[in-house]
């Protein structure tokens, strides 16, 4: 007689390749509870989290999550990647390295156990192993001129299309650098750039001069195995809002993906330096030594948001309040149109920090209205929160960010194979 056991095709894959599961050798009709764990976290971080599905085997004694809904669990309908995605979070911290010497890409992998389970005892365990980055991509700390960033890359024998990575108000680098791990596993070498909170950089999103990330992009079309002429951004959030910025001004850049932007330069903080107590706006870029015409918050505005925020509540209307009552809105509007190279946008309906959906219509129509020369690919997606992000990590936490766990999921599912297919399709061969 065959023993119950869970096969998992392929065991071992980078963190967005999704996998099979079946269950077989179990009693014909047989009640199995099947059970995901995860215990050794994400790159730069700690996270723990569990899902469960309670399947029904066939006539054979088998399951299979290609094809089969669970009765009850984390997640409805059939979804072979359902337990991955709907997992519970018990913990998630994320280690704010001040210092890029004190952060390290750890850990490169991580492993989800399964267990089946027949009346709340285990009869079958198997493992599956989650890739963050792949084993032949080497990672660079990068202090040169300034800079404060780190470089992921494959040994190229020639030269490849190149991306830097911003990511969004998070600061630091841990969030930036596990989407340039996946950039250059999938052959993309990356920089993963902090602009604020890291080294010697400013402490908050104060006039960051756009010339430094010109000057990353200028080191990343240095290096022996990147096409200088094939130099895209990737931002998130306001990570996004730097990069169309930044393309807007550096005809070096030949091709951006925003991920939940705006379509304006926006209030970075509230204070003129560091530790003042007195309420003063600050555009959150400059340009050749003079700050970037931006939409400001009131202080009751500010106080507001920060009051939601630590409550966990939306502001996406406190950013629409703004945009609606900015005298200068024009002024503040990024010059999309000047862009040297195609553009994605991927947005959401339900984003709980700002309006991203309705910004990106915007710079669309701006586009089209300016007879923009490049491809223009604007995502939307239903009922989804701000966190678009890579496939199949927990998407659960979506008290501040919005829209639902299986949305989310999708989102993230989806628009990360459309962000692959964007590149593929702005630089062939």
């Amino acid at each position: 007689m065959m023993l119950p056991q869970i096969e998992v095709t392929p065991a071992t894959a980078l963190i967005d390749v999704p996998v099979h599961i079946t269950l077989s050798g179990f009693v014909p009709n047989q009640l199995i509870t099947l059970h995901a764990t995860l215990k050794n976290g994400l790159p730069g971080g700690d996270l723990t989290a569990s899902s469960h599905a309670i399947f029904q085997a066939d006539e054979n004694g088998s399951v299979d999550l290609v094809s089969q809904a669970p009765l009850f669990g984390t997640y409805e309908g059939i979804d072979p990647m359902g337990l991955f995605w709907s997992m519970n979070v018990q913990t998630m911290r994320f280690y704010h390295a001040y210092s890029l010497d004190d952060f390290q890409f750890t850990p490169r992998s991580t492993e989800i156990e399964l267990t089946a389970e027949v009346c709340d005892k285990p009869v079958a365990k198997a493992v599956v192993k989650r890739i963050f980055v792949s084993r032949d991509v080497s990672i660079q700390k990068v202090t040169d001129h300034g800079l404060v960033g780190l470089y992921f890359s494959k040994p190229h024998t020639e030269q490849k299309p190149a991306i830097v990575v911003l990511g969004g108000s998070e600061g630091g680098i841990g969030s930036c650098s596990q989407f340039a791990a996946l950039f250059a596993s999938h052959g993309y070498p990356a920089l993963a750039l902090a602009y604020f909170q890291c080294n010697d950089l400013p402490d908050d999103i104060r006039q960051i001069p756009i010339e430094y990330v010109q000057h990353a992009i200028h080191w990343l079309q240095q290096q022996p195995s990147v096409h200088p002429d094939k130099i895209t951004l990737f931002g998130r959030s306001k990570g996004a809002e730097l990069a169309l910025v930044t393309a807007s001004i550096d005809q070096d850049v030949h091709a951006v993906i925003a991920s939940s932007p705006s379509s304006t330069v926006n209030i970075g903080t509230d204070k003129a330096f560091a530790g003042s107590d007195t309420f003063s706006p600050q555009s959150s870029w400059s340009f050749q030594g003079e700050p970037l015409p931006f939409v400001p918050w009131t202080e009751d505005q500010t106080k507001v948001s920060q009051e939601r925020l630590d409550a966990r509540l939306r502001i996406d209307h406190i950013h629409a309040e703004a945009w609606a009552a900015c005298d200068w809105l024009e002024d503040a509007e990024i010059p999309v149109e000047k862009i040297n190279g195609p553009i994605l946008f991927l947005s959401s309906d339900d984003d709980h920090w700002w309006p991203a959906a309705e910004q990106c219509e915007h710079m669309v129509q701006r586009l089209k209205d300016h007879q923009f020369a490049h491809s223009v690919v604007h995502l939307r997606y239903a009922d989804t929160g701000h966190g678009i992000r890579f496939p199949y990590i927990p998407t659960t936490r979506i008290q501040l960010n919005g829209g639902t766990p299986k949305n989310n999921a999708y989102a993230s599912e989806h628009s990360w194979r459309e962000v692959l297919q964007f590149l593929e399709r702005t630089f062939p061969g």
